[in-house]
């Protein structure tokens, strides 16, 4: 099989080994298209020179065995000779697997086989988020060593969820230093089925805005084979632009409340709570007396974390 892949290469980092490795696992020829200085320019890319490049790329190649293998060429555009050549696979992350569909289209326009797109998953740092060049050059990180105190911004001025926010991440990242801060968002004032993740989703975005992490919390109702679920979904968007999602424990919601929420009233309009205290804890509590709001928020926070631990994508 004839593998290809391609980048800029500037500092050689975990993520570029796992792609190298794959592609010289899993093909008997290898090429690597390596941008040129050219092309580093046109992208706004700062970098070594391609000869500094080309000879760091070729010693580690030739490190792991992998010489006889894999040829290294120049990239002069950002699809290179994959558009063309009889390559049969494109090993690719999950950052670039949009350029290689698109190389795919412009091969299917020529009549030619598409390429099986091969993707590697991200390799994270000990922040959850994916090692990149441009963070060891700004001291975020170095190798998978967080540097710097993380930044957690949440879209909500809710106190319950601020600090189940807080005890997720402090319980998930131990070792790190991590400041917190929130912001207010408005979305859809009672969220149904599919409403619900993109209300988090609008959250986590408007929120991670010069942070490292912005996080969406949203509760809604989705029914499922004439069934009503209260769901809480959360969207955990970093500064690379990797969104990833959990949710909540969910419970069958009473037909009376289903049919106060159809009429515009809100849960918290509906529930006879006794007081202030019993309506932070929330619906959850208020039916099982066992789990409050805090607890279940924090449970689909850690969810979310979850394809941010090392050991979620082992390769």
């Amino acid at each position: 099989m004839k593998v290809c892949l391609g980048g800029t290469f500037d500092i050689l980092h975990e993520g570029h080994k796992l792609l190298l490795k794959k592609a010289c696992q899993t093909g008997k020829e290898v090429f690597i298209g390596l941008a040129t200085d050219e092309l580093v320019v046109k992208l706004g890319k700062e970098a070594k020179s391609y000869e500094e490049r080309r000879k760091e790329l070729e010693e580690y190649i030739e490190k792991q065995g992998w010489k006889n293998k894999v040829r290294i060429l120049p990239l002069k555009d950002v699809y290179g000779t994959a558009v063309e050549e009889d390559f049969d696979a494109i090993v690719v992350s999950p950052e670039t697997e949009k350029r290689a569909k698109e190389i795919n289209e412009i091969r299917k326009k020529k009549g030619l086989k598409e390429l099986k797109i091969i993707k590697v998953p991200f390799v994270v740092a000990n922040d959850g988020i994916a090692i990149a060049t441009r963070r060891i050059k700004n001291r975020e990180i170095d190798g998978k060593h967080r540097l710097k105190p993380l930044k957690v911004c949440v879209a909500t001025k809710n106190e319950i969820k601020m600090e189940a926010v807080k005890e997720a991440f402090n319980e998930f990242f131990p070792n790190l230093e991590i400041e917190y801060e929130s912001v207010e968002a408005e979305t859809k004032k009672q969220p149904w089925n599919e409403e619900i993740l993109e209300g988090a989703i609008e959250r986590a975005k408007k929120a991670v805005k010069g942070k490292d992490y912005g996080i969406g919390i949203e509760a809604g109702i989705k029914e499922e084979d004439g069934i009503y679920f209260v769901e809480q979904y959360v969207a955990i968007a970093d500064k690379l632009g990797h969104i990833t999602y959990g949710k909540s424990p969910a419970f069958q919601c009473p037909e009376w409340i289903i049919e106060a929420l159809k009429k515009g009233k809100e849960m918290k309009e509906v529930i006879p709570f006794k007081n202030e205290e019993e309506k932070k804890k929330g619906a959850v509590w208020y039916f099982s007396r066992l789990i409050d709001r805090k607890e279940i928020t924090k449970i689909a926070i850690i969810m979310a974390l979850i394809p941010r631990s090392p050991t979620f994508s082992q390769f």
